[in-house]
């Protein structure tokens, strides 16, 4: 969805975020929680080493 976003609106702003939002109700919790999850895999890999 971000990448789709990005042909219409080149830059990270409102108009950007409303439009990833309108293409995918709950944009902004998904962002969130991938964030999350990409954060947590880091720190976890990061033990391993």
């Amino acid at each position: 969805m971000h990448e789709l976003a990005h042909l219409k609106e080149s830059d990270h702003n409102k108009a950007f975020y409303r439009l990833c939002e309108l293409m995918q109700p709950g944009y902004h919790q998904i962002e969130f929680d991938l964030r999350l999850y990409l954060t947590h895999r880091d720190l976890k890999c990061g033990e391993m080493a």
